[in-house]
């Protein structure tokens, strides 16, 4: 009795806490109206940033090859997409503008690569390559990593508007790197990338914060050497030596470590491995034609969003961002002296005893 007294007194006190402003009358046709117009907004707008990312980091892909001791892969400088690419329901407005089907479609050609200058065009759709039949982005993918790596151009077959045309196209080696742009609620606006070895991952929010696509290569540039050095793979192993400890500990004295010692071999050499990334990296955007001069200085804009950055904490993953600015600083000086000198722009490594 008492729980039906108190849902009447709540429902009285809202009932006189109700708007008291006369507002416009909204239809269902007006909202579904709206509703569409900002998924159009959103799809492409995530379209535009893939397609920034690719055309920023692809040439970085090319100039890290000259630090990249594995087998390359060819590329011909186009990003392709699938009706599996997207949710059903943005399917409708994409295809406003862009050709989407089952079998992969060309979404953006790179103007400084070998499909650009071959004539091949957005909205083509890929039916071979090199003889091979492509019937989704894993035959496509798979029929380049077969490709051979010094066969200078190949043979592709794209239907355009109904009719079947043949192109030769360059090739072009590549470090075997992918980019994503990885959107997940979880993160919101963090303006952040990443990698896990294989596949070089930014957030919106990196996207929306950079402005220059020059700074969007320092970035890239940053995550393709961790990939270059193996560093994903390194920490890995560090981890799993630190675990086989904690496995020991608990095994000889009956308690758990819980993992504190896979933990902290994680963070073993975590900061040198920065700072090796912020050097290689500076290198792989200058090979590859950015004007690195500003460099120091977009590391110091990061610094801004990140304030707590500028103090060297115990175990901290990264570097300080006082030290990240005078060794990228550094590391601009040491480059432009080699590009004076007419010397190559390698990198100096330690010498392994």
């Amino acid at each position: 009795m008492k729980k039906l007294i108190g849902i009447v007194l709540v429902f009285f006190i809202l009932s006189g806490c109700t708007p008291v402003l006369k507002q416009p009358q909204l239809s269902k046709e007006e909202i579904e109206t709206e509703r569409e117009k900002q998924q159009e907004i959103a799809i492409n707008t995530y379209i535009e940033r893939k397609i920034r990312l690719y055309k920023v980091g692809l040439p970085l892909l090319k100039g890290a090859l000259n630090f990249y001791n594995k087998k390359p892969v060819i590329s011909l400088g186009i990003l392709v997409h699938t009706e599996k690419n997207y949710k059903k329901e943005y399917l409708p407005i994409l295809r406003k503008k862009y050709r989407v089907e089952e079998t992969p479609t060309i979404l953006y050609i790179h103007p400084d690569f070998g499909a650009y200058s071959s004539g091949l065009k957005v909205n083509d759709r890929i039916i071979e390559i090199d003889k091979k039949k492509i019937t989704s982005l894993e035959s496509l993918k798979k029929t380049l990593q077969e490709i051979d790596i010094n066969k200078e151009k190949v043979e592709v077959i794209v239907d355009r508007n109904g009719e079947d045309l043949k192109f030769n196209v360059q090739t072009t080696k590549i470090c075997p790197f992918s980019f994503v742009l990885y959107s997940d609620p979880r993160i919101g606006d963090t303006i952040n990338a990443f990698t896990d070895g294989q596949i070089i991952y930014a957030t919106p929010g990196l996207l929306r914060f950079i402005q220059q696509d020059k700074e969007l290569a320092f970035i890239l540039s940053h995550e393709i050497a961790h990939a270059v050095l193996d560093h994903v793979q390194k920490t890995l192993g560090n981890r799993i030596l630190g675990t086989i400890v904690d496995i020991a500990i608990t095994v000889a004295t009956g308690i758990s470590t819980q993992g504190i010692f896979g933990d902290l071999a994680g963070l073993v050499f975590s900061k040198e491995f920065e700072k090796e990334a912020d050097y290689l990296g500076t290198y792989i955007a200058a090979i590859s034609g950015y004007d690195i001069s500003d460099a120091p200085d977009f590391w110091r804009k990061m610094a801004a969003e990140y304030p707590g950055s500028t103090k060297d904490v115990f175990l901290a993953t990264h570097p300080s961002s006082p030290e990240r600015y005078i060794l990228i600083e550094k590391t601009v000086s040491e480059i432009k002296e080699k590009q004076e000198k007419g010397l190559p722009l390698s990198p100096d490594f330690k010498k392994v005893k």
